[in-house]
């Protein structure tokens, strides 16, 4: 696994997009951040900005590649298709409302993990690929005990890792707000990673 005792990863959901306002299921469709809410980024890219990170990864959909560009302007990102959103398939597009009385839709929503939308991927195959980006995570050879790691990708990848690092029972349970860095700290413990902290970046003071 590499020479390291502690390994912080800062997973970002991307910034706001048009489908996200309008509560569209957005999975694949490759659609750009929303110019009036980028804004909302600033938060977080004050709190990311003295933060050394030893590697930057993104999802390779517009709005994840941009959220980073803005949150970290002049740095290296590595993009990869595995840390892509949940497909939905056919019901791309659509809200709950327009979709809430075909029976399919139902199916997948009593069964998503081992069931697909038309045309789409379940869970389980969600799971599969990111479990295949962290095994090769896992093989970088590090040169230090401890280190940072900044992932941009979607709320159903955050909402998977939380589910596999035993933070939630299901994704489902989980918010994973926008425009917010969730730092999980993990350790290496007979050659498994454990989650030993989280917490969220920026903290707004309500949450104090």
């Amino acid at each position: 696994m590499g020479a390291f005792h502690t390994l912080d990863i800062y997973l970002v959901r991307h910034g706001l997009t048009k489908w996200n306002v309008d509560k569209r299921y957005l999975g694949h469709t490759d659609i750009p951040l929303l110019l009036v809410e980028r804004n909302k980024l600033n938060p977080l890219r004050e709190v990311l900005k003295n933060i050394m990170f030893d590697y930057c990864y993104s999802s390779d959909l517009k709005r994840c590649v941009e959220t980073f560009h803005y949150i970290q302007p002049q740095k290296h990102v590595c993009v990869d298709a595995r840390l892509r959103e949940l497909n939905f398939g056919n019901w791309e597009g659509f809200t709950y409302e327009t979709l809430k009385d075909d029976s399919s839709y139902q199916e997948w929503l009593s069964d998503s993990v081992k069931k697909a939308p038309p045309n789409g991927e379940s869970l389980y195959q969600l799971i599969d690929r990111i479990t295949d980006f962290l095994s090769d995570l896992q093989s970088i050879k590090f040169t230090s005990p401890n280190k940072k790691i900044l992932i941009i990708t979607h709320g159903g990848v955050i909402r998977s890792l939380f589910q596999m690092f035993g933070l939630a029972k299901s994704i489902w349970e989980v918010n994973v707000e926008h425009a917010k860095a969730y730092r999980l700290t993990l350790q290496e413990i007979r050659g498994e990673w454990v989650c030993s902290s989280l917490s969220v970046e920026p903290i707004q003071e309500n949450e104090i």
